[in-house]
């Protein structure tokens, strides 16, 4: 299997994980919220149901992961959000060149982006920070958004390399 098209199943890939860490959160919500609900109703005879513990703590922590998945697979596929009042009168070859130098920088961005979580990574670990209720330690969340934005960055040198092949995921 050539480069590319390993890159491009391996960010389809991860874009249906963070798929799978969405459909979690709207099964713990869902739990919780029928957990708040069996709550309003037990309380009429006196009695409680309790929410999930930690609810707060793990959806922060999925949804930071979850969210960042997506945006590889989105920049693979040109739907990110692009202004085009203008440049839907220029020429092809002005056209061409801003999707190149925004490309281009975008990638530079999202690999700083990467390079600075992997710092905040390396300091959150030897702070040990903690979700509040859970203890969950933060910094193993980290490297998630870390191989996300290596992703991002990779999606578009591909959409700057080849763009029409980049769009339609062959």
């Amino acid at each position: 299997m050539p480069f590319k098209a390993l890159l491009i199943k391996l960010i389809e890939g991860w874009a249906l994980i963070g798929g799978a860490l969405l459909l979690l959160i709207v099964t713990i919500t869902a739990i919780n919220a029928a957990g708040f609900t069996g709550n309003a109703i037990a309380r009429l005879w006196g009695g409680t149901v309790s929410g999930l513990p930690g609810y707060e703590d793990a959806v922060q922590m999925l949804v930071g992961v979850a969210a960042l998945t997506m945006f590889p697979y989105a920049q693979l596929h040109k739907a990110h959000a692009a202004v085009d009042v203008f440049m839907q009168y220029a020429p092809d070859w002005a056209n061409r060149a801003v999707a190149v130098i925004s490309g281009l920088v975008l990638a530079a961005l999202v690999a700083w982006m990467a390079y600075m979580l992997i710092l905040g990574t390396i300091e959150v670990r030897s702070d040990n920070v903690e979700t509040t209720v859970l203890g969950w330690p933060v910094w193993i969340f980290m490297p998630f958004a870390v191989v996300s934005c290596l992703l991002w960055a990779a999606a578009a040198v591909l959409n700057v390399i080849a763009p029409a092949e980049t769009a339609d995921g062959t």
